[in-house]
């Protein structure tokens, strides 16, 4: 790491090394634990060439109650030739009435290389909320020297139909996806991946090949533990064939 700058109550740790000096892992902290009404994070994350860099933080993310106001979390990051990142973030849970705004661009350089995921938890679900009300926009982008990998977008509302639709987030309060962009993403990898996705009554997940070089896979469960053990057998798959390194479990995991 040759720089970390902070504004407010978000901040960088000390690296560490734990896979080497080439691989530098960064936990970005966050003191609140929390967003409230209004609040704004952003995140700006430049890698150089040949840089090799994870970023994961301590703690799930709690989104308060809003009355009106969306809070927001807004994350660029861009990868230098041949660098690689592994994004890998505890999850969100967004309380009652919660308004959240995600926004996530990565740019990719030549023959560089990511992983990461995302995880929404809809309601405290050991308070015995469901996330009645409340509304959760999310915005990814992907380009690479080319142009535009990937765009998806969602503006759910907590009393959306699609909450309960078969073809949507089929009533299961927690959803989660695993991304992986590089010059090995392809269907074969998809492929192999493919039969060890669960699909049942408590968890399910599928995986999807896009444009030869971007693979996502996504995943529904009723409680976060199964889905956050399948996201990390995802990443600890992917990890050899798309940054060719293996697997490394972080620590907070065990924590």
């Amino acid at each position: 790491m040759t720089e970390r700058r902070h504004t407010g109550p978000l901040q960088v740790q000390k690296p560490l090394y734990p896979e080497g000096r080439s691989v530098c892992h960064t936990v970005i902290l966050h003191p609140p634990g929390g967003m409230a009404e209004g609040d704004t994070v952003k995140i700006d994350v430049t890698q150089g060439p040949d840089s090799k860099t994870v970023l994961t933080a301590p703690a799930a993310t709690k989104w308060y109650k809003s009355r009106d106001k969306f809070s927001s979390q807004e994350v660029r990051i861009r990868l230098g030739e041949r660098a690689q990142l592994d994004w890998l973030p505890p999850e969100n849970i967004l309380f009652e009435h919660a308004r959240a705004n995600f926004r996530f661009q990565l740019e990719l350089g030549q023959d560089a290389s990511a992983i990461g995921w995302e995880t929404f938890v809809f309601g405290r679900r050991a308070m015995g909320e469901t996330w009645a009300a409340g509304a959760l926009r999310f915005n990814s982008q992907f380009t690479d020297t080319n142009g535009l990998l990937w765009s998806e977008r969602a503006n759910l509302n907590a009393a959306s139909g699609i909450r309960n639709a078969a073809q949507g987030l089929g009533a299961f309060p927690i959803a989660g996806m695993v991304w992986a962009v590089g010059p090995n993403c392809d269907q074969l990898l998809a492929e192999c991946l493919s039969p060890s996705l669960p699909f049942g009554d408590a968890l399910r997940a599928g995986v999807t090949c896009l444009n030869h070089r971007l693979l996502i896979v996504r995943g529904v469960a009723q409680k976060i533990e199964p889905l956050r053990e399948l996201m990390v057998r995802c990443w600890s798959f992917l990890r050899p064939a798309i940054h060719g390194r293996d697997p490394n479990p972080l620590r907070l995991w065990t924590v």
